[in-house]
């Protein structure tokens, strides 16, 4: 398999006046190119760009996603940069409030044993006095082309052991003895902290990330708990595509 990659930044100001509030957007999209199986590269690729922009683009080359998703993005902030226009004199900082930004990027964390693991990475701001940021995480078995689930990994009832590493991994990392600690820090819900499907596999182990306002203040970062597999081997499915990392 090979990959290839697209650079792309957009800065529009508002007007096309250098001096009024702009938005910016930077993307860093890396694709796969060619592939033995062409069916399989074509399932990568809609994969690939599904994800990183969204399900709208998924039929589009590699090139129409990221020329298509950066004219929207440009179009979607001259309509909302009119709504608030109106309320221009209630802001001090009429250029920062107006401001938007976006970077989004992607990298392959994983690739052996026919699993391509990769994340995607995005910040952005969009006026007001706060930005998010958020990571997303797929696994795609390169047998078939398609993306990697729990339930293709995991027997039934998993949930409650791994809600149960959860909260003792949270608890031991943060060197506390209780959830009542834990919410003090800025965390909450954990008793029902269940999985995301939000993961990332290696022939090690699997890592759930959980963003922030998940389970966690904004003020924290993102949560990452990495599980081996022989932590969990009661319930992991012996004929799942990850399976040759952990059998004996």
């Amino acid at each position: 398999m090979e990959l290839d990659t697209i650079h792309s930044v957009q800065n529009y100001h508002w007007d096309n006046d250098s001096t009024q509030p702009s938005c910016n957007l930077k993307l860093t999209f890396i694709y796969p190119v060619s592939f033995d199986d062409k069916a399989i590269l074509d399932s990568l690729q809609r994969i690939f760009i599904s994800s990183f922009f969204d399900e709208t683009y998924a039929l589009f080359t590699p090139q129409e996603a990221v020329d298509n998703y950066a004219k929207a993005y440009i179009e979607n902030y001259k309509e909302d940069i009119k709504i608030f226009a109106e309320n221009n004199d209630a802001h001090d900082d009429s250029e920062e409030y107006f401001s938007y930004y976006e970077t989004t990027s992607n990298q392959i964390t994983f690739n052996k044993g026919d699993i391509l693991v990769f994340q995607i990475t995005q910040s952005n701001y969009k006026g007001g006095t706060s930005s998010y940021e958020f990571l997303k995480n797929h696994a795609i078995n390169l047998k078939t082309g398609k993306l990697i689930t729990e339930d293709d990994i995991f027997k039934p009832g998993y949930e409650k052991l791994l809600t149960t590493i959860f909260r003792d991994y949270l608890i031991k990392s943060n060197k506390v003895q209780s959830l009542n600690e834990l919410e003090d820090l800025g965390y909450f819900g954990i008793e029902e902290m269940v999985p995301n499907d939000n993961f990332l596999l290696d022939d090690k182990g699997i890592t759930y990330i959980f963003n922030k306002g998940e389970y966690s203040a904004y003020k924290l970062d993102a949560i990452k708990i990495f599980i081996p597999y022989n932590e969990i081997e009661l319930v992991l499915k012996d004929d799942s595509p990850i399976s040759h990392f952990f059998s004996k």
